[in-house]
């Protein structure tokens, strides 16, 4: 009987792992984007008819998904640009040496650890209308006369879930730049200073272009995080008031499941799959340029 060599035996062991990512991740994707070329209504049964880019064709004419991706994409900007300045003070201030610096570190990622779900409830309960500590405080400060209707409005409904999603996830990148922060050596700060750079001179001319890496990964992970957003919407406004706060993951979702309207659900979901790969490969060159351009740097 033959022997299996190291390698044989390595995609022997790689198998099972392999079959179950084709079956729960390449198939689904594969029979989504099948599924958008075609219109396939629940209430039209089982009934297949194939379209080719009809359904492709109707998005491009839809108000509504043009409403949902505007509310995405901004909704992205801002919560990822946010997080990336936050993250980098927290992780600033979290590699400083001072005592407690410890306890600072488990408080600010208490956030990050809250389930998302949970931590949009919280923030639902906070902004309330009647009895929410945000109008408390700004009542007793004698900013505002009446109590605002936070989630009613179209402006402070989003205001709202930026803040909440800010709050949720910049200790995340916090975490992740605190990271990279460590891995840089202090005899680089030290010869630094020895050639008369100063603090701020140091940090932008020093820091920041050895944590780039750290810092494309972390905003790669926030954008598609970001883009997909739908749980924390559903906690706190369910896309309304209206479809204001409607996101393009949130969109989908209705079209697919509420609405039984399978063919252009998936179309809807091909369009947010297309988005996400143009990122990923984006900032994939990005992190492999920095990589590589540090090494030959070094050699």
């Amino acid at each position: 009987m033959k022997t299996l060599t190291r390698k044989q035996f390595g995609y022997l062991c790689m198998l099972p792992t392999l079959l179950i990512f084709l079956v729960f991740a390449i198939y689904p994707v594969f029979r989504t984007i099948l599924l958008s070329l075609y219109r396939f209504r629940l209430q039209t049964g089982p009934v297949k008819t194939f379209i080719g880019l009809d359904n492709y064709a109707h998005m491009l004419g839809d108000s509504r998904f043009f409403n949902a991706l505007f509310f995405t994409l901004l909704f992205t900007l801002l919560t990822v640009g946010i997080e990336v300045i936050l993250g980098l003070i927290f992780a600033q201030l979290m590699n400083l040496p001072f005592k407690g610096r410890g306890a600072l570190r488990v408080v600010v990622l208490i956030p990050w650890a809250i389930p998302t779900i949970v931590s949009g409830f919280m923030w639902k309960f906070m902004v309330h209308d009647q009895y929410g500590v945000f109008n408390q405080i700004l009542s007793t400060l004698g900013i505002i006369d009446s109590f605002l209707p936070w989630l009613s409005q179209d402006s402070t409904a989003r205001l709202v879930l930026v803040m909440s999603d800010i709050w949720k996830t910049a200790p995340y990148v916090s975490l992740l730049v605190l990271a990279g922060l460590q891995t840089i050596p202090t005899t680089l700060y030290e010869a630094a200073a020895i050639d008369g750079a100063g603090p701020i001179r140091r940090y932008f001319s020093l820091t920041l272009p050895l944590l780039k890496p750290v810092l494309a990964t972390a905003i790669l992970f926030r954008l598609i995080s970001s883009f997909k957003v739908y749980t924390v919407i559903v906690a706190l406004t369910n896309g309304g008031p209206g479809y204001a706060t409607e996101s393009l993951t949130m969109y989908t979702m209705r079209t697919y499941f509420d609405a039984g309207n399978y063919g252009y659900g998936s179309t809807l979901a091909t369009f947010t799959l297309i988005v996400t790969c143009l990122i990923a490969l984006l900032f994939t060159d990005v992190i492999r340029g920095k990589i590589d351009g540090g090494k030959r740097s070094k050699a």
